[in-house]
């Protein structure tokens, strides 16, 4: 029998690295294709056109394009019309409107 000192480390159970699924390659990819679309908007006049492919859908890429908006552009306008989501970092012409409070 041999007793010795023991570290913490040794208790914790092992990370395993796994491969990323098909679906999480999917996110990833449109991630930095949206965040290199966003980098595109150099001035408040610059509109990027984002139109879906018939697999795509629209809240899907909604989502994606407003995460990528909120980590890598906050203050970034979004408008969607039919199948394409338009993008400028200045206002969007067409939205509902918030109306001050009197």
């Amino acid at each position: 029998m041999r007793i010795r000192n023991a570290k913490i480390d040794e208790l914790k159970p092992k990370a395993k690295e796994r491969a990323l699924s098909p679906r999480q390659l999917a996110a990833l990819q449109r991630e930095e294709e949206i965040k290199r679309a966003l980098a595109r908007l150099k001035s408040d006049d610059d509109i990027i056109a984002i139109e879906l492919d018939g697999s795509e859908k629209i809240p899907t890429m909604r989502a994606a394009v407003k995460k990528a908006i909120a980590a890598h552009r906050p203050g970034t306008s979004m408008a969607i019309r039919g199948g394409t989501i338009y993008v400028s970092s200045g206002p969007l012409p067409g939205g509902r409107g918030r109306k001050p409070k009197s």
